[in-house]
């Protein structure tokens, strides 16, 4: 079986690449938040279950699922602040969230999309605040950098922050992905916990944050414009007004959108086209 490859990038705070290299087999980043430190966790004793062994010993059982919120000691050993930016697309929740990121001593950014990473990467950077990029599939680190901006699987629970940003929180309930969510909710060690989502996920993630003793503080936020359908059907692409943004999904059809942009004679030079495609990809079109 051929083993995974990441790639690692060595970049200064401009975003110069400085060196390339493969890494084979490290699973280092993925195995740093199964580190469990039983000094840490005596605090915690009265949640985690005890059992005595057969010469009267008493040990811990790793294998009770009942409490995870103990498995993260770094986290349970300081006070979080949690604040809750809830409200739909486009009412400016996370970027009130970013902000708070970008004026912060260090930080990490957790998102659910390899793009959303490589966006905050690059605002930050942009804005003279190193920070790495790290994603299931690469990783670029900057100079003197005290900044993440990682895919949420990648979230790292091992170190302190001083403000953490999880966006699309309420995928805490998608069948596939919650436990990455949920892991970094309980799990990163951060000062400030801002946590960017739809509403609906409140109840959760209150109950969730009782037994941590978090102080959780909610925002709502209202949408900034009016999102209002179109009564007819476009029809055509010569119908596309300009800032319009045609969504697809797959490689080969938005290379076919881009060969047929320029035959459309009303079609505006600024008209944005998207799909499930890598941030390189989307760059280069």
């Amino acid at each position: 079986m051929a083993a995974s490859l990441i790639l690692r990038r060595r970049v200064s705070s401009a975003g110069v690449s400085r060196t390339l290299r493969g890494l084979a087999g490290n699973m280092e980043p993925f195995c740093l938040h199964l580190e469990l430190k039983v000094g840490a966790l005596v605090n915690f004793s009265d949640k985690t279950r005890q059992y005595s062994s057969s010469s009267g010993t008493t040990s811990f059982d790793f294998l009770d699922l009942t409490s995870p919120h103990t498995w993260y000691p770094k986290a349970r050993s300081k006070p979080r602040k949690v604040i809750l930016h809830m409200g739909p697309t486009n009412s400016g929740k996370t970027h009130n969230a970013l902000k708070r990121l970008e004026s912060s001593p260090s930080g990490i950014y957790c998102g659910p999309l390899r793009l959303l990473a490589w966006e905050v990467a690059k605002r930050l950077n942009k804005a003279k605040v190193p920070c790495d990029l790290l994603t299931g599939q690469e990783t670029e680190e900057v100079d003197g950098a005290k900044h993440k901006a990682v895919t949420v699987e990648m979230a790292d629970v091992t170190s302190n922050y001083h403000c953490a940003v999880i966006d699309e929180i309420q995928m805490l309930g998608c069948r596939n992905r919650g436990f990455s969510f949920t892991r970094a909710l309980l799990g990163i060690s951060a000062d400030e916990l801002h946590l960017c989502g739809d509403a609906a996920a409140i109840p959760l993630i209150q109950k969730m944050l009782k037994v941590t003793s978090d102080q959780v503080e909610v925002q709502f936020y209202e949408r900034l414009s009016p999102l209002v359908p179109m009564k007819v059907p476009l029809g055509s692409f010569s119908n596309i007004r300009t800032g319009d943004c045609i969504v697809t999904f797959s490689r080969r059809e938005i290379y076919r959108l881009k060969k047929q942009k320029p035959k459309a004679k009303r079609l505006a030079s600024n008209t944005t086209l998207t799909s499930l495609l890598s941030q390189k990809t989307r760059h280069y079109l």
